[in-house]
């Protein structure tokens, strides 16, 4: 895997403007409060066309997840954008060298089959929290701050052993909510489940990850009082934006991969209709820019235009897992004009 360092560019603003699908695999953690829904309606909620499911089982660690046909079956089942990889609460508290040997080979497993079905997938390890009072039964009897240190040391240790896969920090927020708000509930009767207090911080950090963008002023569940909530949001958008490079949040994925392609586009201009007849080759993804501050995902779409003018119709193309564009410049008109004119175009740029 390529890292490349991101660049907050019209590119990288297009990729999060697009579609997405997301896949969180995990256990209690990752079920409680239905926290894919909670992400949902938060990105939804920012302007996001964001859909997303989960892969849960009480108690499960990564190796349990490798030995179920469903795990394999869920992850096939679409072509995921995003997936999120969660360990067992108290799986990456251990010492590095039962981490080594019981959790890093079966991570690798899930990434070696998360990417053959799609090599453009974006994979995050998901950071869990310490419980309320630590571990009591730990040999080195944790506290709620020894076990959260240890849960991160785990969670880099697995990073750097795959493949420096980014890591979504929800421990280390949750941990910050603790210490700014502490009259917050964020654990159940267990002292160890989320309650929706805490599975809202870890939606937040999920938005924070993925987009680089503050969930601030979201969507939250209803049990959620307004100003706990904008607490939440602004943590969470502090402790990533500020741990970016900490984390490989500053990277994106991209494979060594190899596809041939050609961007072309042609317009058919109708008084303030055009229609878009995309002759692309190879192409996963494709995203138009009309110009006028619409857009359209479809491949072959039709647009109308409120008034007369020359507008840049831009193609972007997701292939080789980058995005690349084509613009072309047209004039329409409520007035008949001349079917000849030229549509100028530009060459390729890859972003």
């Amino acid at each position: 895997m390529l890292r490349l360092t991101i660049i907050f560019s019209l590119a990288y603003s297009v990729l999060s403007a697009q579609p997405s699908s997301v896949l969180f695999i995990g256990n209690s953690y990752t079920h409680m409060n239905d926290l894919y829904k909670i992400y949902t309606n938060l990105s939804v909620s920012k302007g996001k066309a964001v859909t997303a499911d989960t892969l849960a089982v009480s108690g499960s660690s990564l190796k349990e997840h490798t030995l179920r046909p469903n795990t394999y079956k869920k992850i096939q089942s679409k072509n995921w954008d995003y997936v999120f990889i969660q360990g067992y609460s108290r799986e990456l508290s251990r010492d590095s060298a039962r981490i080594a040997i019981e959790t890093i080979p079966y991570a690798q497993q899930l990434i070696d089959s998360i990417k053959r079905h799609n090599p453009c997938v974006n994979i995050y390890f998901y950071m869990t929290w310490g419980y309320a009072e630590g571990f009591s039964d730990s040999i080195v009897g944790d506290t709620y701050a020894l076990m959260q240190e240890r849960i991160q040391k785990g969670y880099l240790q697995l990073s750097k052993a795959t493949g420096s896969y980014p890591i979504a920090p929800v421990g280390m927020v949750w941990q910050e909510i603790r210490n700014r708000y502490p009259e917050l509930i964020l654990y159940t009767e267990d002292n160890a489940h989320p309650s929706i207090y805490g599975s809202y911080i870890a939606a937040c950090t999920f938005y924070s990850c993925i987009y680089k963008s503050s969930p601030l002023n979201s969507h939250c569940p209803k049990k959620i009082e307004q100003i706990h909530a904008l607490n939440i949001q602004q943590t969470a958008a502090d402790y990533v934006f500020q741990n970016l490079d900490y984390y490989n949040l500053d990277t994106i994925q991209v494979p060594k991969i190899q596809k041939s392609t050609k961007i072309d586009f042609t317009i058919t201009e109708k008084w303030l209709s055009i229609t878009l007849a995309n002759k692309t080759i190879g192409g996963a993804k494709y995203y138009w820019d009309f110009g006028d501050g619409t857009n359209s995902a479809r491949k072959n779409p039709k647009h109308y235009y409120a008034k007369d003018g020359k507008y840049t119709v831009t193609l972007y193309v997701l292939y080789d897992c980058n995005w690349h564009q084509l613009k072309k410049t047209v004039k329409v008109s409520k007035s008949q004009k001349d079917s000849k004119s030229p549509v100028k175009s530009k060459k390729p740029v890859k972003k």
